[in-house]
């Protein structure tokens, strides 16, 4: 994805209707206080101590790109309410735990004001690599990550940076996100690499799909989608009263 690239995805939001691949979604009743082995060569997650040479160079993930400018515009539908949301990849950078992050704006849209209600920090590694270094919560109202609604930085009151995806996802792939005692435990397991998501007017494939779980919230499990190009394009709580988060479009710089 170069920086001029422009994107025009659009999907029908009535409601997520996320068909999965037959054998993607194997094991989705395990336990989630099980964290299990990383499934990830040579890395340590969660890095208590990441080295900044880790993270230098011009390394980018297909599946989670990072490119200063790209917009992402969702539907957030909850049992009680529906919202526009967008995410933006900002050009201010902040150093975290020595390394130099990139920053997620996460506003809300209602008329013709927007308000800022989540901050996010990620870093690439030199492999592609994406990992999650905090997050700053600023809104009220229905969470937009219920699996991680809390405030975090890496390197501060133990908090540690987790994986969010690799450069290339194995099915089994499991790890944590982010790690701070009674503040954010979540997790992820990569269940498959072509998944179909489908809305009433867009259908997306093939998708790598993960569940994430949390120890502080364990009777949630989300499917969150990625395809390759794009970044996240869906998401879905499997509680009976579900939230989803639908994409509506994505546009570049």
């Amino acid at each position: 994805m170069t920086r001029a690239a422009a994107w025009a995805v659009r999907a029908g939001v009535s409601a997520v209707a996320l068909t999965v691949l037959a054998g993607a979604l194997s094991g989705c009743g395990a336990s989630p206080t099980e964290l299990g082995p990383t499934g990830v060569d040579e890395l340590t997650i969660p890095t208590p101590s990441p080295d900044p040479a880790d993270f230098v160079g011009h390394a980018t993930n297909v599946w989670f790109p990072l490119v200063v400018g790209t917009r992402w515009t969702y539907r957030q539908d909850t049992p009680t309410s529906r919202r526009i949301v967008e995410a933006e990849v900002m050009p201010q950078r902040r150093l975290i735990a020595g390394v130099v992050t990139t920053t997620v704006r996460w506003q809300v849209r209602s008329g013709g004001s927007a308000e800022t209600v989540m901050l996010r920090w990620y870093a690439v590694d030199r492999d592609g690599n994406v990992w999650w270094f905090g997050q700053r919560v600023l809104g009220h109202g229905p969470p937009l990550d219920r699996l991680a609604a809390t405030s975090f930085q890496a390197g501060k009151d133990g908090a540690e940076a987790g994986l969010v995806l690799t450069s290339t996802p194995r099915v089994g792939d499991g790890y944590l996100n982010a790690q701070q005692p009674h503040v954010v435990e979540r997790r992820s397991t990569v269940l498959g690499l072509k998944a179909t998501v489908a809305t009433s007017r867009q259908t997306f494939h093939p998708a790598v799909v993960t569940r994430d779980l949390s120890t502080l919230d364990p009777l949630h499990t989300v499917l969150t989608y990625y395809v390759r190009g794009i970044g996240m394009v869906a998401q879905e709580d499997t509680k009976a009263t579900s939230t989803s988060l639908a994409l509506l479009r994505v546009r570049g710089p």
